[in-house]
């Protein structure tokens, strides 16, 4: 008797029907071993019949399939929004940064070249090593060298400020609310 009741309490639960808190409340007792006070039975008298009707075979498994269904709809939400925030969320969060993470590695690649190419130049033949530094060739056809270490400088300068604004962020969104 106690299995079917419990049963049915699950049932009323995922039909989100009764007082879900007394319900779980009374779950939790039966669960346990502990016997319903009068109350509480009383309550299951009214609440069974009304939400899971008579306790025959077919409206039993009529009921279990309704609630089946209303947990499959549940899941099925679930996971849409799981691959909503996955597809926008994740996608864009990283896409941005990788992007701008890539232009300035490619753009500190292309300023630090009066570095580099003493190092290059053993490895790399020397009609070569001008293609190695794109950036600065365009940058040079152009006459406007200084641009290239301008616009590395802006982006280094850029990351700080990223990296303060995603911490803010961060810490604002693991703030206990208060009720």
């Amino acid at each position: 008797m106690s299995e079917d009741l419990i049963g049915a309490i699950q049932q009323i639960i995922i039909l989100g029907k009764g007082d879900q808190g007394r319900l779980e409340y009374l779950l939790d007792i039966l669960q346990k071993g502990r016997p319903l006070p009068d109350s509480d039975q009383k309550y299951l008298q009214v609440m069974i019949p009304l939400y899971l009707g008579s306790q025959d075979p077919e409206s039993y498994k009529k009921n279990a399939e309704i609630a089946v269904e209303k947990l499959h709809e549940e899941v099925r939400q679930l996971d849409e929004k799981i691959n909503k925030i996955q597809r926008k969320g994740f996608e864009k969060y990283v896409g941005r940064k990788a992007v701008l993470f890539f232009v300035t590695v490619f753009v500190g690649w292309n300023a630090l070249q009066p570095y580099l190419q003493p190092i290059l130049s053993d490895f790399v033949p020397t009609g070569v090593l001008q293609y190695v530094f794109p950036l600065n060739l365009a940058a040079s056809y152009l006459n406007h060298g200084p641009l290239v270490w301008f616009g590395f400088l802006i982006l280094l300068s850029s990351w700080p400020f990223i990296g303060a604004i995603h911490l803010a962020k961060f810490i604002a969104s693991r703030k206990i609310s208060s009720p």
